[in-house]
């Protein structure tokens, strides 16, 4: 009897101990899991995303927030944006036309196919890159399917100087090269697309792109209706010239917070508020650092695939390059020690050669990616389709006041 009763005593302390011990592993899981479970919450309440396009033709057409609420740093309509013409997911939907005009002047343009063409974006790319790349990386194809969504044609420029790729900032029109390489492609471009020549213009430009595209909106030959400046800024020349007295389109800027060397928010609030004295539309979003979890080289990248995602999220883990929030604590451009630990194999770690295969074969995307994870002067597809449903509302918006 005594030892029928020491034995259901001790099972009775082994079940309440392991109640413990469950109880306190459960907390410490919810305690970890936490944020994750907020983002499941929040993606469950959020409203289905509908497509939108500027063209009138489109009867789905909806408004974007006026205050685009964000989840993980990412806004609700750039993380659940779905492409319908130009799909950076497959492959054969990626073409466009390449056209060399007088003097080599090559244009890299794709116009809608599934909406008509209601107006026509002007893309000038930054230092040291090309016209090509706004059809073959992955973040400015995400910025050309939504451009093309919403009745954009795009057509992209590719720098004078062949050696630096930067644009001229030369006020001067007739002494400015690239300008007049502009122009000179406009008019065999509209040679050869007459009935495209009376749509109305828009520029995008990226960094020394986006200088550039802050002269040329000033020329007379072919009016430009607004702007969207990319990391870049207004020159003061210009500011002094053609914004205060009234004569300049409607501008957005796209920037990073971490950009404080060149386009800071600093100067960009500093031109904005020289367009709100003036009276002149304006507007700016700004790209928040990424926060980094398992998938996103994968979400961004996706022919990195899903284990080598795990793989470089692991990898810049275990070499303390996260904050409490996982995003980048050191500046990929000048803490260099991401290509020792990230392209050769890790010590103690089973990791297959198929994932240092993928992670070497991706080794001209990755560097350009890291930029723009820590969110410093790099290229994004982040607040595009917003910029861009901006400018087309703004100028749709003049013209109806004038009907």
């Amino acid at each position: 009897m005594y030892y029928y009763r020491y034995y259901a005593e001790r099972n009775s302390y082994v079940k309440i101990t392991l109640s413990v011990l469950a109880f306190i592993i459960f907390s410490f899981m919810l305690y970890l899991s936490f944020n994750h479970l907020v983002y499941v919450y929040q993606v469950l309440h959020l409203p289905g995303h509908r497509y939108i396009s500027l063209n009138r033709e489109t009867k789905t057409a909806a408004s974007v927030e006026p205050q685009a609420q964000k989840l993980r740093g990412i806004t609700k309509i750039d993380r659940f944006i779905k492409y319908h013409d130009f799909n950076y997911l497959k492959a054969e939907t990626l073409t466009y036309e390449k056209h060399t005009y007088s003097n080599h002047i090559p244009i890299l343009y794709r116009l809608p196919q599934k909406v008509s063409t209601s107006a026509l974006l002007l893309i000038f790319h930054g230092c040291s890159r090309s016209a090509n790349d706004w059809f073959h990386t992955i973040e400015r194809q995400r910025i050309i399917g939504a451009a093309i969504d919403l009745g954009y044609g795009c057509l992209a420029f590719q720098a004078t100087d062949e050696f630096t790729r930067c644009w001229s900032n030369d006020m001067d029109f007739k002494e400015n090269s690239d300008a007049q390489m502009v122009f000179k492609g406009l008019e065999g471009f509209y040679k050869e697309n007459p009935a495209l020549e009376n749509l109305p213009r828009f520029t995008f430009g990226s960094s020394s792109g986006g200088i550039f595209s802050s002269i040329f909106v000033t020329n007379q030959r072919y009016p430009i209706q607004g702007q969207i400046l990319f990391i870049s800024i207004i020159l003061p020349e210009v500011l002094e010239k053609h914004v205060k007295k009234k004569k300049y389109p409607p501008t957005a800027w796209i920037y990073m917070p971490r950009d404080i060397e060149f386009a800071s928010e600093q100067r960009i609030n500093a031109s904005m508020d020289i367009f709100a004295r003036e009276n002149i539309p304006h507007k700016s979003f700004d790209i928040e650092p990424i926060r980094v979890t398992k998938t996103t080289f994968y979400d961004r990248i996706p022919t990195i695939g899903r284990v080598t995602s795990r793989y470089i999220f692991n990898r810049f883990e275990q070499n303390h390059w996260f904050d409490s929030d996982f995003r980048f604590i050191h500046n990929p451009r000048r803490t260099k020690t991401w290509e020792e630990f990230l392209f050769s194999p890790a010590a103690n770690q089973a990791e297959t050669a198929e994932v240092h295969k993928t992670v070497n074969n991706h080794k001209n995307i990755i560097p350009d990616f890291l930029n723009t994870i820590y969110g410093e002067h790099e290229i994004s597809y982040e607040r595009s389709y917003e910029a861009l449903k901006w400018l087309h509302d703004i100028y749709q918006n003049k013209i109806d006041s004038k009907t």
